[in-house]
């Protein structure tokens, strides 16, 4: 049978106190990162704004589909594109997660401003309703659907979390 050395001691109770150093500095970032984050109320605020924005962008492409272009509803797809371009990345880092892709969305995009898109940036990638109609592949109410839907399942997913015992 083998005496520990004299040192090893000394050396174990060093490289407990350096884990325990470790332990705590990543205790500490991961609460930071964790306030850095949104809460999960403010994502549901955001998203509820989100989809309410949609909606009426969704409701102009519709109507354009169907009565063609009025300065009406350019008027109104230019507001809701500025306010997707400003408000859609903030909602997409959560939301991409319940999106089934489509290779027509990245195409339609590509053909009207040279990169690709998903289905939610292919419903306002163009920059005015007649590029949007020049563009059209005929896909739009597919798009519309896989977007809602991704959009409802973020919705469950954050209602999940609210009603979990240790919610944020």
């Amino acid at each position: 049978m083998t005496r520990p050395v004299e040192g090893d001691w000394w050396r174990r109770l060093a490289l407990q106190l350096r884990i325990r150093r470790k332990d705590r500095k990543f205790a500490a970032e991961l609460a930071e990162m964790r306030s850095a984050q949104p809460s999960i109320r403010d994502r549901q605020q955001e998203l509820v704004r989100f989809y309410g924005n949609y909606e009426n962008l969704v409701e102009v492409l519709c109507d354009v589909a169907t009565c063609g272009p009025t300065p009406g509803l350019e008027r109104s797809y230019l507001a809701n594109r500025e306010w997707m371009l400003k408000n859609y990345p903030g909602v997409r880092r959560y939301v991409i997660a319940y999106l089934k892709y489509s290779a027509e969305d990245a195409q339609q995009s590509l053909d009207i401003n040279g990169q690709p898109a998903d289905a939610f940036e292919a419903l306002f990638t163009a920059p005015r309703l007649c590029d949007f109609l020049e563009h059209d592949d005929g896909k739009m109410i597919g798009r519309i659907n896989r977007t809602r839907e991704a959009l409802t399942m973020y919705g469950q997913h954050l209602r999940y979390l609210s009603a979990s015992p240790d919610r944020d």
